[in-house]
Parts: C-alpha cells; structure tokens; sequence
C-alpha cells in the first residue's frame, strides 16, 4: 500500500511540471522575404507572408502599452519559435505577466490540491464509472504510455485525463521544460523586469476539478476515445501557432473545446479571460508598458483578450513588423 501512495504522489508530482497544458507544439516555420523592387501593395504582402512568427497583439492608450504574446506550454527539442517581432516587444516593456506562478511554492500547493479534489478516498475507482467500452479503451491508453492501472484507477476523471494527455505528449516529445513560457520567464528574471501572475493555483485546479461528474467523465472518455491521435493533434496546432496561422488555431482548438465541453470552455477560457482582462486593465490605468505571455487559446474567439480590450476602448492591432527581419 505504501508503494502505491509513493508511486501515485510521484505522478502528481510529474503532473504538476505541465500542468498548463491546452494541446500544444511543434513547428516548421515558413519565411518569405520582400522584394526590393516590388509596389508598395507587393511589398506589404510578401511582409505578410514574412511575418510568421507565434502571434502578439498590442493594446494602447494614451499612455500605457500591452502586449499580448499567445503561446503553448509544450514543445519538442530543436524548435526556433523567437522571432524579432516578439524580442522587439519584450525588450519594451517593465512588467511581464504570466498565467501562474511556476515556483517551488506554487508546485507543492498545486501537489496538495490535486492530492485533495484528484483521488478517491472513499472506496470508490474510476473504474467505477466507465462502461466497458471506455474501460477497454482506458486499459489500452494506459499499456500504451506504461501507466500503472492500480494507480490510474485511485484518480478522479479530471486528473486521470490529465495525466494520460500529458504522458500521451510526453510520449511524443513534448516538454514542459521547452515551452514559451519558460523560455521567457527565465528571461524576464535575468531582465530584472517586474513578474506578475493572472491567476493562482487553486483558481486554475478547482476550475476543472470542482466540475461536475458527468463533465469530467465527458472529458475523460473524449481522452481516451482519441488517445492515439494526441500527439498529431499537438502537431497540428503547434505548426499553426509557430507560423500565427490564428484562423486555424481559432478551428482547431478553441472551437474544438467549446463544442466538445462548452463547461469545460467556460472555466478555462470565458471566465479566465474575463477575470485576467479586468487586471489588465488596471495596470493600463497606470503609465507603464507591459507583456501578458498566456496560452494562444486565450487570445482566439469572441471570449479573447484582444476582443474584450477592444469592448473596452482600447485600440488593438495585430503586431506585423513590416521593419526588421523576423527571423
């Protein structure tokens, strides 16, 4: 019995290096460069194609600038996703926001609270609550990633479809330790700029774990159903971040969530969004520059953060630095 607690708080523990996962990265970048010769029209087009890096908005007022930099909070080995565009604007700026904190404070409250609102404690299994059906599907993920089913069986559907989507990327090579996120946290200490959170731990896990049953069953079983193709979905919607092909990350993951579990899209983007765009907000009541590095499924949609500061009165553009090469 003491074996199977240490092995299940190591899972959490490993859980909780990758917990921002959306669905994530891999990348090949395409670059065109602009023609000397060419009219003006020409000259903004081939800027377009150029201008292909992850995608940044920027919010102004008076006095006051915010950037908006999408990422994904997994990527493989070896992708080049900086790009000019995305230096030029951090280097601006004094203050960076990030999703959560990423500190060994924040890691052991985020081990506690998956240990109180992720395992049964009663008796029950997750076994319990899946036909057989699921269970055959669940006992193939599981072999397929070499989970341990005793383990699996002692999580709550939330967390049991966490772990098995983050071992499914892990599996294909995503890390947590590649992503955009850290990259530039890492920076932003070495910068010495301010560093600000949106959200706390407890907010973020008790948005998914306190959903009802029949939710987190739903989230589960759709894991499960599509296990196999995780690592391609990743890939696809990687290689449409790197480029800011946002149409199609629009498509492929926040109208997938959405339709899929509009509960689920509701805390984990609307309500988010809403929440972080009324402390963005204050800070722009102030006369300083800032950069919110957040995953690109909270910049995507009529809930995004480019929309809601537009319904404000900010003014935002898409940032596309027609001057430097974004390379």
């Amino acid at each position: 019995m003491l074996q199977l607690v240490d092995l299940r708080t190591k899972m959490i523990k490993n859980w909780t290096k990758i917990r921002r996962y959306i669905g994530a990265v891999c990348a090949a970048a395409l670059l065109s460069s602009c023609s000397q010769g060419a009219s003006v029209d020409e000259r903004v087009a081939d800027a377009r194609k150029r201008n292909d890096g992850p995608a940044i908005w920027k919010i102004t007022d008076p006095d006051s600038t915010l950037y908006l930099f999408g990422t994904v909070h997994l990527l493989p080995d070896g992708v080049d996703w900086q790009r000019n565009d995305m230096r030029a604007a951090f280097d601006e700026v004094g203050t960076v926001y990030f999703e959560t904190p990423d500190d060994a404070k924040a890691n052991l409250e985020a081990t506690m609270l998956q240990q109180q609102y992720g395992l049964y404690d009663s008796g029950e299994y997750l076994t319990d609550y899946l036909d057989n059906s699921a269970l055959n599907a669940l006992t193939a993920a599981i072999h397929n990633v070499k989970l341990r089913p005793e383990v699996i069986a002692s999580f709550k559907p939330w967390l049991a479809a966490d772990i098995l989507s983050l071992a499914a990327a892990e599996e294909a090579g995503f890390k947590a330790e590649n992503s955009a996120d850290t990259v530039l946290r890492a920076r932003a200490e070495d910068d010495g700029k301010v560093i600000k959170y949106l959200d706390d731990m407890r907010t973020y896990i008790e948005a998914v774990a306190l959903q009802p049953d029949f939710v987190q069953i739903e989230a589960l079983e759709g894991t499960i159903r599509d296990f196999n193709n995780i690592g391609n979905d990743i890939k696809t919607v990687n290689n449409a971040w790197i480029v800011g092909n946002t149409d199609m990350l629009d498509a492929k993951l926040i109208s997938v969530v959405r339709e899929k579990s509009p509960e689920m899209y509701k805390v984990l983007f609307a309500n988010r969004n809403a929440k972080w765009a009324r402390t963005l907000d204050q800070f722009m009541m102030g006369d300083s520059n800032a950069m919110a590095v957040v995953g690109i499924g909270h910049l995507l949609g009529d809930d995004g953060l480019p929309i809601q500061f537009r319904e404000l009165g900010y003014d935002v553009e898409r940032v596309r630095r027609f001057d430097l090469p974004n390379k």
